[in-house]
């Protein structure tokens, strides 16, 4: 809320400017912040990698640094109709794209791509837990879609930094309600 009233006030701020009329302080003071608070939210998105790579301990106190490319295999419950038995484990590549204030995961396998909706980073640091949930459309190549449908699920992912923070775990569910287990390991 309080950040709505800044942008409106510094954008009446910046038509009175435009107009060649002085706006009054409050107008000033905010446009002054915004322009302040924009140019910092941008640089502090340039540089957080740095920070956190200078810094180890902001991977505990904030949330990790999750990017990058993750390699593993996925265990679906799903069950073939004709024989009864689930598939093996699966090749998975999950690769997750960060940034300060957003994160996406794209999850491929042999036979199909997802893509996050949504994500919400869940940390628990005192617990050693640091989740990322995210809802994601899923979508199999058309030699597969007679069995595999495109559909949508939710998932996490999960790393705990001082077991191995080169590894991700986690569970999937379908609208086709089917789960799955995940578990990825980074790719240095």
């Amino acid at each position: 809320m309080a950040l709505t009233v800044i942008v409106i006030l510094a954008m009446q701020a910046a038509a009175d400017l435009w107009g060649s009329q002085t706006p009054p302080l409050y107008k000033t003071v905010s446009l002054v912040a915004f322009v302040v608070g924009t140019v910092f939210a941008m640089i502090a998105n340039l540089v957080w990698r740095w920070f956190w790579r200078r810094f180890p301990i902001l991977n505990k106190w904030l949330f990790p640094d999750l990017n990058g490319r993750w390699i593993g295999t996925l265990q679906s419950t799903w069950a073939d109709p004709a024989t009864g038995s689930s598939p093996g484990p699966i090749s998975t590549e999950v690769t997750v794209r960060q940034t300060l204030f957003d994160v996406s995961v794209k999850m491929k396998t042999g036979e199909s791509c997802s893509y996050s909706a949504r994500v919400i980073p869940e940390a628990e640091p005192q617990a050693d837990r640091y989740r990322l949930w995210y809802s994601y459309d899923n979508r199999p190549v058309a030699s597969v879609q007679h069995r595999s449908t495109p559909h949508e699920g939710v998932a996490w992912l999960e790393i705990a930094l001082a077991d191995d923070p080169n590894q991700l775990t986690g569970q999937y569910y379908t609208s086709r309600k089917t789960t799955g287990d995940i578990k990825v390991m980074r790719d240095v």
